[in-house]
């Protein structure tokens, strides 16, 4: 249910989510004015919130149509509203149901579809290279600061952070390839996966270039951003006990290492992350991207331009 006292952008449409999922397969009795409350407090987010620019899911789309059918002169008629019974809203939001399977048979096609593509791409670059220096954070914004970031400003930050990855700026520098998805989680909010690709036999220090990017993500985001950096000697050296360590020096001689890398590619495209996606986002935006691997008849491609060396391309 909804926290009406912490209620911000992201966590809003979770909360919607929530609250319509638990209203369609809820059985025996309910609070009613309990229902009620959330149900108001849900609708006057909403209408605060609300832009016809972006596309949003379907149990959001639900609230949206409720609101919509009971809004009289511009103004919501909670008088009309209520005369509804819950097994009547109940039954509004059940006709939302299949709408809702489509979108979670899309994510899943569209997951798998991403992940063969990027599991590709490491194959083609151990191919091409003997040892890979793989590197990946992870970047939100600080949890204070959640009430201040909409899908609109998540996406331009984020289009920041790919401009410069393109560029080969800086810390982005003799990179070999590269993934992002973005998602959206109760605890983090807005956040972005990133993974980079860097030549072995140019980059050694891991750590360094994970922090390097969290410091670009901060500028990026005014200090409102943070960043986790996965290429710790601490957080290395638990996958490393159990050996599934798939980050940092990568050799294409040692296969093992190379599966562990693959799969730790992998989770930036998980079907199974299905309550990470995106409840709300402006059209044509995309949610996963990687840089397209260019094969080349020489041992290391000249590095005139970033751009030149790679297409990139993004699906979901």
């Amino acid at each position: 249910m909804a926290n009406f006292s912490t209620c911000n952008h992201s966590k809003l449409f979770i909360d919607i989510e929530d609250f319509v999922e638990k209203t369609i397969y809820h059985s025996g009795n309910i609070g009613w004015e309990g229902f009620k409350q959330e149900l108001e407090f849900l609708i006057n987010e909403i209408d605060f919130e609300y832009d016809d620019n972006l596309w949003y899911s379907a149990y959001i789309q639900a609230i949206l149509q409720l609101k919509k059918q009971n809004t009289i002169n511009g103004k919501v008629d909670y008088e009309q509203l209520y005369q509804m019974k819950f097994e009547d809203v109940q039954a509004f939001f059940t006709t939302f149901v299949r709408q809702r399977e489509v979108e979670r048979k899309n994510f899943y096609q569209a997951e798998e579809r991403n992940r063969e593509q990027l599991l590709k791409h490491i194959d083609n670059l151990t191919q091409h290279y003997s040892k890979l220096l793989f590197v990946r954070v992870d970047l939100a914004y600080i949890k204070e600061k959640h009430a201040d970031i909409d899908i609109r400003l998540f996406r331009d930050d984020v289009q920041k952070l790919i401009g410069y990855i393109q560029d080969g700026d800086r810390c982005f520098s003799d990179l070999e390839g590269y993934a992002w998805a973005l998602e959206q989680g109760e605890e983090k909010g807005y956040h972005c996966h990133l993974l980079m690709i860097y030549n072995g036999a140019v980059k050694k220090q891991d750590y360094y270039y994970a922090n390097e990017v969290i410091e670009r993500w901060k500028q990026i985001t005014k200090q409102d951003g943070y960043g986790f950096n996965c290429n710790s000697t601490e957080h290395k050296e638990q996958f490393r006990k159990s050996g599934k360590l798939g980050i940092g020096m990568i050799y294409r001689n040692d296969l093992r290492s190379v599966e562990n890398a693959k799969h730790v590619c992998s989770y930036l495209v998980n079907p199974e992350k299905d309550k990470q996606y995106l409840r709300v986002k402006p059209l044509r935006m995309r949610t996963f991207g990687m840089s397209k691997y260019r094969r080349s008849d020489r041992r290391y491609r000249e590095r005139t331009s970033f751009r030149n060396n790679f297409e990139y391309i993004s699906s979901r």
